[in-house]
């Protein structure tokens, strides 16, 4: 049901008479599962229209699991760091899928994700996260993680174009905005808005890189909302330079989504 906030199915009652003198009976039905242009919500679970993507809204660090050519990957998990609770609350509306998360820590965050898909029917993803506190200062650090296939990996700074190899696990460059992992058929780009602080670690184990995207200040303080954008596309391996480049700086170009 287009842009419903409900957790659960909705339901609604038939009321009917099996005689002329019996009295009424109510029974109770379902209705269709909440679905858009974009996404089908069952209960936690979402699935993108594209390449069969799904996410458990109760999983949120796992992400967005998709199968490839290449091998399974795992786009845009939101790492809590507080343990992965249930969301508090989740819906569907147009291309976004939105969770709710209180995660139960001494920091008292509340943080919002919202996974968007692209216009244009590619396989690509913006996860939009924001977060606050109860509390007059706390730890606001999140993490976006990504688990993807790959042969070799590159980097990008903000603003440019030229893709630096990636020879060993551990932090980028404080200039990083974007990730490349190569395979022999498709290739993913993650990456950061370069107006958003950002902190970017990658680690290579055999044919898999783990893409983790440390987002936020240090501290929040109450009253401050905080809010930071990560993309995730796959496309083919032949000019993966090029377009993911490319992508990257349409991305850079965006204005931000939402304004405090």
């Amino acid at each position: 049901m287009h842009g419903s906030r409900r957790t659960l199915p909705l339901q609604f009652r038939v009321r009917f008479r099996t005689s002329p003198g019996d009295r009424s009976t109510e029974q109770t039905a379902a209705m269709p599962e909440p679905s858009t242009a974009a996404w089908t919500l069952r209960g936690h679970v979402a699935t993108a229209r594209v390449a069969g993507a799904r996410i458990d809204l109760a999983a949120p660090d796992v992400g967005l699991t998709m199968a490839s050519d290449d091998g399974a990957d795992e786009l845009l998990g939101l790492d809590l760091l507080g343990g992965p609770p249930a969301p508090a609350d989740h819906w569907i509306r147009g291309t976004d899928l939105t969770g709710i998360y209180e995660p139960d820590d001494p920091r008292r965050l509340r943080a919002t994700a919202m996974w968007r898909s692209t216009p244009d029917g590619s396989p690509a993803w913006e996860l939009v996260v924001s977060a606050q506190t109860a509390l007059l200062h706390a730890d606001a650090a999140l993490a976006v993680v990504s688990h993807v296939a790959c042969a070799e990996a590159a980097w990008l700074a903000a603003g440019e174009r030229e893709w630096r190899p990636i020879r060993a696990s551990g932090p980028l460059p404080e200039a990083a905005a974007a990730v490349l992992a190569r395979r022999l058929r498709t290739a993913v780009l993650v990456a950061v808005h370069p107006q958003d602080p950002r902190r970017i670690v990658v680690d290579l184990a055999g044919s898999r890189a783990r893409i983790a995207c440390g987002i936020f200040p240090a501290v929040i303080e109450k009253g401050v909302i905080l809010r930071s954008r990560v993309l995730a596309t796959v496309g083919p391996a032949r000019a993966a330079d090029e377009w993911a480049a490319a992508r990257s700086a349409a991305f850079a170009a965006t204005p931000p989504f939402l304004d405090t």
